[in-house]
């Protein structure tokens, strides 16, 4: 007995150890299967898993021929029927032994058996518990010593079973975090897919589609709101086919209570519930999130399922935050078709995006903690921190463009220049790259975009630096001005080229990663304080960004 029970100990390790290789839960359960068969002598084994309402969600055998596993995938015991086997009347230690003689799921009456001997219509069922709860079962049939089971004898199998349930429950809560963190991923992406749409046709499309596509949902509607009803023009749908516009008035149906109360809704079960206006017939839970912007109703995202719970309290989490990215979307696409012929159009928009995106950004940043792996967790933050100083950039050069408002202060250029050195001490030992300051203390009436001039010329730089050079940075002193130089060791910008690198949205370099806006906020600012900015090739190799 005590070998055995360190084979199934082993077993139980081995099966807990594919569970961490992510290994498919049913290879999982056929190992759990054959490894009751062949530990504890029995010809032919059937795992059985339920559902939380008590239903066959999936089966697995062993020593069975197929056509016998045809017939028992037809033949699957009712609820009723379970409650007939699954009695105190046929329990024998924590498992249930139900004689041929005595089995309730047997018509005629047989005669009794020889004692100790297994009968052909014997039946051993184990169950699966996890804090009390089955969560299934193991059949077992025709021990090879045919021999009817024992309570010491089942000792052993009862052992292999409960640690077998707490396996089968760990995968299913490893799957669940993986799924988790899935959706959370998908998130991101669909945020950076919408953060592309800007006419609205074509947002309004796709909105449905990807979220129908990212979460298998058989029906996702955008509703707008225009002031009177939510109107749906466009969904994804696998349920019947719509030839026009669905047209909901706030307060009628599940989607008007939504709207109406700026509420999320969900229902499990719609049939429940007297507020639900039936449309499709294979709806069976619903999920309505309202899309709202700064309180003010912009329409809704409607979800329906053909199962009953569809939803978890994760998933309504995760489309509730997509919800908010939509809004945004949405509001940007709406103010963008009012302005797109105004002249100002591109600075507006990009004011209005970096003040729009700053809270969904630090709401997907709060998501993160939710996730079990560090490695994603400090990608996805890394990268929320980087979109954030994109969207700052953003922000001053609309400020600049559309005319900036401060007092004059005075300040010292070296001081500047030095704390800003500092805060990029991780980028410089990234490529091992030296800086030499060389500025004197220069006191100057400037305006607090004075820093973002170094601190641009400074990036930009280091981003087009070689791995093991250095970085200049000197003040050369004339009668009337001073000028800034800020030297480095990459590759020449062409003439052509020179002049050009200060326009928004103009690269060095289309590969490289970046707005178009560092060297635009520099010329920018330095107008601003009535100065030049121009570039120069040093003799001794790299450029010049000098700052007059």
């Amino acid at each position: 007995m005590n070998r055995r029970h360190e084979r199934a100990t082993k077993a139980i390790l081995d099966i807990s150890g594919d569970i961490l290789e992510k290994k498919d839960l049913p290879e999982i359960l056929d190992k759990i299967t054959s490894t009751v068969g062949i530990l504890f002598e029995y010809k032919r084994v059937v795992l059985t898993l339920w559902d939380k309402n008590y239903n066959v969600w999936y089966s697995t055998f062993y020593g069975l021929k197929e056509e016998e596993i045809k017939a028992l995938k037809g033949r699957i015991m009712s609820r009723e029927e379970r409650a007939l086997v699954l009695n105190e009347k046929y329990r024998m230690s924590n498992s249930y032994f139900i004689p041929e003689e005595d089995n309730p799921l047997i018509k005629k009456v047989l005669p009794g058996s020889s004692v100790g001997e297994w009968k052909s219509l014997d039946a051993l069922i184990v169950p699966l518990r996890i804090k009390g709860k089955i969560i299934g079962i193991i059949s077992l049939d025709e021990p090879i010593s045919g021999k009817r089971p024992t309570e010491e004898s089942l000792k052993s199998i009862e052992i292999f079973a409960d640690q077998a349930s707490l396996a089968i429950e760990n995968e299913k809560m490893i799957r669940k975090e993986m799924k988790f963190a899935q959706k959370l991923k998908t998130l991101n992406d669909i945020s950076r897919e919408l953060s592309k749409l800007v006419d609205l046709e074509n947002l309004f499309y796709r909105i449905p589609e990807l979220i129908s596509e990212t979460y298998n949902l058989p029906f996702v509607g955008l509703g707008i709101f225009d002031g009177e009803n939510i109107t749906f023009k466009h969904y994804a749908t696998q349920f019947k086919k719509i030839d026009k516009p669905l047209i909901s008035k706030l307060e009628r149906g599940l989607v008007g209570w939504a709207a109406h109360n700026k509420k999320t809704l969900y229902v499990k079960d719609v049939s429940k519930d007297p507020r639900y206006f039936k449309y499709f017939e294979e709806t069976r839970s619903e999920l309505v999130i309202p899309v709202l912007s700064e309180g003010n109703l912009l329409g809704v995202l409607d979800f329906q399922s053909n199962e009953v719970d569809y939803f978890t309290s994760e998933d309504i989490l995760i489309l509730e935050n997509l919800t908010d990215q939509i809004a945004i979307t949405l509001k940007n696409s709406q103010l963008f078709e009012k302005i797109k012929n105004e002249k100002k159009m591109q600075e507006f928009f990009i004011s209005m995006i970096s003040h729009d995106l700053k809270t969904p950004l630090q709401v997907i940043l709060g998501y993160t903690d939710l996730l079990k792996n560090d490695k994603y967790s400090n990608i996805i933050q890394e990268n929320v921190k980087k979109i954030n100083e994109i969207l700052n950039k953003a922000g001053i050069y609309s400020k600049l463009e559309v005319g900036y408002k401060e007092n004059l202060e005075r300040r010292n250029v070296k001081r500047i220049i030095e704390t800003l050195i500092t805060s990029f001490e991780k980028d410089l030992n990234k490529k091992n790259i030296e800086i030499i300051l060389n500025v004197e203390d220069i006191y100057i009436e400037s305006f607090s975009v004075l820093e973002n001039i170094f601190q641009n010329l400074i990036e930009n730089s280091i981003k087009f630096s070689y791995e093991n050079s250095k970085i200049e940075i000197y003040s050369e002193n004339y009668k009337r001005h001073i000028v800034i130089n800020v030297k480095n060791y990459g590759k020449n910008i062409p003439d052509e080229m020179k002049e050009e690198v200060f326009e928004r949205f103009k690269k060095l370099d289309f590969k490289a990663k970046g707005t178009g806006l560092g060297l635009a906020i520099v010329k920018k600012a330095v107008d601003l304080h009535r100065g030049e900015v121009w570039i120069e090739d040093s003799p001794d190799g790299g450029t010049v960004f000098k700052v007059k």
